[in-house]
């Protein structure tokens, strides 16, 4: 099979699965593909009635389990086959095309029917892979097939033949399914618990937790009522405990996608110099020629006179006069990116375009930090990677990779708290975004609100206003646009004319630059 399954076919899938679950509010785990990267219609209809017709966090579970053990990919096979007559039979009545579509059922001894509740299915294969593979269901395995178990399994499945299902276990939102000391899954973790699962994934906290709670009671409103935040620099502890079975695996995933960030920009190493030194060359020039000399009024500096009335008569601090852009230190650049799973296709550009732009700035003496955000469990994650000291270490940018959901709204909120106490008087953000907001965490008024999804039209009104609202703050917020044709309005609703879509990067710095310098040139800066 062609493994470089393109985005279109990729999200064709997503929205095959969230049709057929009558759910947009998660993202698909498993996606069906032929030996060509095209979306296999059929068992993508499957996966989303899956989460129609059952209660999928049971599943979800199962899944996990089955993660622990090597033929992992083998064993799901054998589930989904099992299951696949009885989805047949369930969306048969809706879908009558679907008996065209069907392809030759492949025999298992794994066996379901179609009146079983979703305890009862996960329970019959709880007690098969027991029965015939030896799983404890902890990651051990009977005595008597572990000698089997030294070499890969073989079975005839749908995964095996001309077809491939991507089974990504990230995209359970981060969902705290981890072992517990009794060896079973468990998700109705406490507030506490899960801090400490984020921070085994990805890193200690930086801030102590009575801290942590003034923020989340200032930033967590409105529509982030019920929601958390944890911030980072990504500092690991050593695996210990109950973690070492699952998170060993997603660590050498995680160290597998920041070698081939590097790896890519290495890559493209000359090209990419080149853009840092004209990026930072138009920048530089920018600066130079907004630092003369010219009075302007500011919150400090010397008195004037004539404007020291309007200081306690209209409580305006704007009464001094200083030069504009006399020091370059006035101004300060955030970059935001999105770390949602929706970015996992475009990781290594995204961390290479973060780099130039941080290098570039710092070169020119700018302060910049870079941070990233995604969201589980609801909790936004942010993971700071620099910060704006020169002798900051801007590589550290490439351990950029992506998980999750994405919260836009409350992360860009929280951007904008943490640049509110930066000591700079200009100010601006630049999000590197798909511009496609989901999180499984809903919008909830009170404790007894269901909720509404936090997605579409109410997540881009909601990340809309959060840079509106910093933009009136005298923030200046772009963005650099990295996701697909369809989701340009998006971008435009959210960001106004305000964002770039970088189509050749050969033009990256030119683009980047011409934001930045107009932006400066509009006085937001």
């Amino acid at each position: 099979m062609n493994q470089n399954i393109s985005d279109q076919q990729k999200r064709r899938a997503d929205n095959i699965i969230w049709n057929c679950a009558k759910d947009y509010s998660f993202v698909p785990d498993f996606k069906a593909y032929d030996k060509n990267g095209n979306v296999d219609l059929y068992w993508n209809i499957l996966f989303g009635s899956a989460r129609r017709h059952f209660e999928y966090e049971k599943l979800e579970k199962l899944f996990t389990m089955l993660d622990s053990y090597k033929d992992a990919a083998v064993y799901q096979s054998i589930f989904w086959n099992a299951l696949e007559p009885v989805l047949f039979e369930k969306e048969l009545p809706v879908r009558p095309v679907l008996k065209r579509m069907r392809p030759s059922p492949d025999e298992t001894e794994l066996k379901f029917h179609n009146g079983m509740t979703t305890d009862e299915i996960v329970d019959t294969a709880r007690q098969y892979f027991f029965d015939h593979y030896g799983l404890y269901g902890d990651g051990r395995i009977q005595l008597k097939f572990r000698l089997r178990h030294l070499r890969r399994l073989s079975v005839d499945s749908f995964l095996q033949r001309d077809r491939v299902v991507i089974h990504d276990h990230e995209s359970y939102h981060g969902s705290a399914d981890i072992w517990n000391g009794d060896y079973s899954l468990s998700t109705k973790m406490t507030e506490s618990e899960l801090r400490s699962f984020l921070a085994t994934k990805f890193g200690k906290s930086i801030y102590p937790t009575e801290k942590t709670a003034r923020l989340e009671k200032e930033l967590c409103v409105g529509n982030h009522r019920f929601t958390h935040l944890f911030y980072t620099k990504g500092e690991i502890e050593e695996l210990h405990g109950i973690y070492n079975t699952f998170e060993m695996h997603q660590r050498k995933r995680q160290a597998d996608l920041i070698a081939s960030n590097r790896a890519y920009y290495q890559k493209n190493l000359i090209q990419n110099r080149l853009l840092i030194s004209r990026l930072s060359t138009s920048i530089s020039n920018s600066i130079l020629m907004h630092m003369q000399p010219e009075p302007v009024k500011a919150n400090s500096g010397a008195l004037n006179p004539a404007l020291a009335w309007r200081a306690a008569v209209l409580n305006d601090e704007k009464v001094f006069t200083k030069k504009a852009n006399e020091n370059a230190g006035d101004m300060s650049v955030d970059i935001l990116l999105d770390a949602s799973h929706s970015q996992f296709s475009r990781v290594n550009k995204i961390s290479s375009q973060a780099y130039i732009i941080s290098e570039a700035l710092s070169r020119c003496g700018v302060p910049c930090r870079v941070m990233s955000f995604c969201s589980m469990s609801g909790f936004t994650v942010l993971r700071l990677f620099n910060a704006y000291s020169s002798d900051s270490d801007n590589s550290r940018i490439f351990d950029y990779y992506a998980e999750g959901c994405n919260r836009d709204g409350l992360a860009i909120r929280a951007a904008g708290n943490l640049m509110s106490h930066a000591p700079y008087e200009h100010k601006m953000l630049i999000v590197l975004s798909d511009v496609k907001p989901l999180d499984i965490a809903k919008i909830r008024k009170d404790e007894h609100d269901l909720g509404a999804p936090y997605d579409e039209i109410r997540a881009l009104n909601d990340t809309a206003h959060e840079v509106r609202r910093l933009r009136a703050e005298g923030i200046s917020v772009i963005c650099i646009f990295s996701g697909v044709d369809e989701d340009l309005p998006s971008a435009k609703m959210v960001y106004g004319q305000d964002f770039v879509r970088i189509r050749d990067f050969s033009l990256f710095a030119d683009t980047v630059g011409k934001m930045i310098i107009d932006q400066m040139k509009n006085g937001s800066l």
